[in-house]
């Protein structure tokens, strides 16, 4: 057996199940470390590991001395440190030192007897504050563990059973990446029908508003049950399984006609002589829903497919529960990120837009953001900048450095470099500990009529001028140090003519970064369509450059542009 990690692992200790639910880990947590441990009297073992230094992949094994994991089994309790090197009782273990440990989350590993063996934990080499979620995740993944520990104390009969918990694994991976309702409705319907041959799969939740059971219908479904709903009570499979918190299961359609003899079909807009199965999702003590099974011909559910049924079910709540709250979040952030960005000037001869899209990751809220506003001197202030962090704290600190740098900015008449230079000292004399990019430009006019923008950049990609005949410049200069990270190094003051017609355009990095493309490459791309961008209004310019941002993307957008008229 070999590790990805590190040379051959030690055959004795390490499992290729636990191997997986570690990566699977790593992956969720966004973690370099993760680890399925089991605590003995002298030494504690990894079945699961990914990410240990070599030496320590390779033996699987370390003394108490090294275990974090051994405060868990004693407490039976999960385990959350930003940073070891901060708690006395941990700041002198051999895993700081040996294996890198700054940050652990570690959650109890229940053994088949019922007593806690070990732990499943998550491991940074920095410090990192921990979500609840990040411990849902973890405690969720021990269940499986657990499982697996289950397994391999069974006898020969018991271990036939381990494809079922294959399918389960399967379950939770299939569910993990699902964000919204829509995504569990498919992953739910692409699982069932995998590993339990449906032919049709529904989420039913219970509508607030007119308190009805209203099914969403798994992705590719044509029929009428998209914008169907059921009364709650129990004459119908759905709403009999949410008013009594139990499973129903129908092995054919002369079952259900006789357990449900006003219910024709069981699960509006689907017809069907076969069998199904109705779950109640119970999340958060609450049940807000169910998930509907169903077959195209008849179904004996043995007590072995009752329990793989029921724990599709169980990982769908858990899905559902994590895409609701995220919806609840998405919200509220949207909304401060929304308030946080203002409303844009009317400057005489000038046509400003302005946009700010979320990404598709976490609370869709961060640190992008822009600001446009007119100084004592009547000219136009331009501001883009891109604050580290992807959180509500990232867009607090964001909505701190726009208000100290509008309060800069205002004075007339003093270049873009002293607006940050004044921000950096603030930033550095009130300890924020922001860390930033940004431009700050100042557009000035002319007597000619045309105008002449003046800026700094702060480590922020370089402005694009398309000029009235479409040829497009980038505005290369070599970039500041970011805000916050040296106030006494001297910031440089740019400029260039802006004749009639011509575009600034000022954007934050999302628009130009991807996975697959560097830097240069995405700013070479964006000045191609901004070249192509004819549109009259300059807000229909911006949508078209954004036509280009992917639907799911782990970077937030702003986008600012002014044009001389």
């Amino acid at each position: 057996m070999t590790s990805e990690d590190g040379p051959a692992d030690d055959p004795t200790v390490a499992d290729a199940d636990f191997d997986r639910l570690v990566r699977l880990v790593r992956t969720m947590l966004d973690v370099p470390t993760a680890l399925v441990t089991v605590v003995g009297p002298d030494e504690q073992v990894f079945p699961g590991a990914v990410g240990l230094p070599g030496e320590w992949q390779q033996r699987r094994r370390t003394p108490l001395s090294h275990s974090f994991c051994r405060y868990v089994r004693a407490s039976a309790q999960p385990l959350v440190v930003r940073d070891a090197r901060e708690v006395e009782v941990l700041a002198g273990s051999g895993a700081i030192s040996d294996l890198g440990v700054v940050a652990y989350c570690g959650v109890p590993l229940v053994g088949p007897d019922g007593e806690v063996v070990g732990a499943v934990c998550a491991i940074d080499s920095r410090p990192r504050d921990w979500s609840d979620t990040d411990v849902e995740v973890l405690t969720q993944i021990a269940g499986l563990a657990a499982s697996e520990l289950r397994l391999h104390a069974l006898t020969d009969a018991a271990q036939r059973s381990s494809a079922q918990n294959r399918l389960l694994l399967r379950f939770a991976e299939t569910l993990a990446d699902a964000v919204t309702l829509p995504d569990v409705a498919a992953a739910v319907g692409q699982a069932a029908a995998d590993a339990l041959g449906t032919a049709w799969t529904c989420l039913a939740l219970v509508d607030p508003a007119t308190r009805r059971l209203r099914l969403v219908p798994a992705a590719g479904h044509t029929g009428d049950a998209r914008t169907a709903s059921l009364p709650l009570g129990t004459e119908h499979p759905p709403s009999a399984a949410l008013a009594t918190g139990r499973a129903v299961f129908l092995p054919d359609a002369a079952a259900a006609a006789q357990r449900f003899p006003h219910a024709s079909p069981p699960v509006p807009g689907v017809t069907t002589a076969g069998a199904s199965a109705h779950l109640p999702l119970p999340v958060a003590g609450a049940v807000p829903g169910t998930l509907s099974l169903v077959w195209d011909g008849p179904r004996e559910f043995s007590p072995v497919e009752q329990g793989l049924v029921l724990a599709l079910a169980r990982y769908t709540a858990q899905a559902v529960g994590r895409a609701v709250l995220l919806a609840q979040q998405e919200s509220v952030a949207t909304t401060l990120q929304r308030a946080l960005l203002g409303e844009l000037p009317s400057p005489a001869g000038l046509e400003l837009a302005a946009r700010y899209l979320p990404s598709s990751a976490g609370a869709q809220v961060g640190g992008d953001w822009w600001d446009a506003f007119e100084d004592s001197d009547g000219a136009t202030v331009l501001a883009i900048g891109d604050v580290t962090g992807h959180d509500v704290r990232a867009a607090a600190t964001m909505g701190q450095l726009r208000a100290m740098l509008r309060g800069f900015g205002y004075e007339g008449g003093e270049p873009p470099a002293r607006a940050l230079d004044r921000l950096d000292a603030a930033v550095g004399g009130l300890r924020t500990g922001a860390l930033a990019t940004m431009v700050v430009a100042r557009v000035d006019p002319q007597r000619d009529g045309g105008r002449r923008v003046s800026w700094s950049n702060a480590g922020h990609p370089p402005p694009l001028l398309r000029h009235a005949d479409g040829r497009v410049e980038v505005l290369a200069s070599r970039p500041d140090l970011l805000v916050g990270l040296d106030p006494a190094r001297p910031r440089h003051t740019h400029a260039v003519r802006l004749e009639p017609g011509s575009t600034l355009l000022l954007y934050t990095d999302g628009l130009v970064e991807r996975r697959r493309t560097d830097l240069d490459e995405g700013i070479a791309q964006l000045v191609s369509a901004f070249a192509a961008a004819a549109e009259d209004r300059l807000d229909d310019v911006l949508d078209r450059l954004l036509e280009g941002v992917p639907g799911s993307t782990d970077d937030d957008v702003a986008l600012l542009a002014v044009r001389v008229r």
